[in-house]
């Protein structure tokens, strides 16, 4: 008796369930017809913010909710005034967003402020991080800090 026919692959259906095996894992590997993965992130609970916390960034409801903005989302850690200076902690997928993300903030509170710093560092950020601090001031404009500091 011949041992080749007495292999694993001898078996019926066994061909045709190789040949499909073979077909997905080409599939899987062509880059015109493989599935994109997309990053799925953690939301920590936290949901998309409501419409009406995007024109009131300094509510509880603006505290509590994921905006989005250019390079993925942010949100509002904390917030705190002093006179007429108002200094922002935001958490954001990507520090590159703190432009557009001070930006929102001057655009609805640049007549109660006349100063607006706006901190941005990564989300969770478990170690030493880059941050960037946007600041805007009524009369000089905006202009940009990158630093590195510990998690907040």
């Amino acid at each position: 008796m011949n041992r080749v026919f007495g292999s694993r692959f001898s078996r019926p259906g066994s061909a045709a369930l190789c040949g499909i095996l073979i077909l997905m894992m080409t599939i899987a590997a062509s880059p015109g017809c493989a599935v994109k993965h997309q990053r799925v992130l953690n939301d920590y609970g936290v949901g998309p913010c409501p419409v009406e916390a995007a024109a009131h960034l300094l509510s509880v409801d603006a505290l509590q909710c994921w905006f989005d903005a250019p390079h993925g989302r942010w949100r509002v850690v904390g917030h705190d005034s002093h006179y007429a200076v108002l200094v922002v902690h935001v958490e954001a997928l990507n520090v590159r967003d703190a432009d557009a993300i001070a930006r929102r903030f001057v655009a609805t509170e640049n007549e109660m402020f006349s100063e607006i710093l706006v901190y941005v560092q990564p989300e969770r950020a478990t170690g030493p991080s880059r941050m960037r601090r946007v600041r805007w001031e009524r009369d000089e404009g905006f202009d940009v800090l990158d630093f590195t500091a510990p998690p907040q």
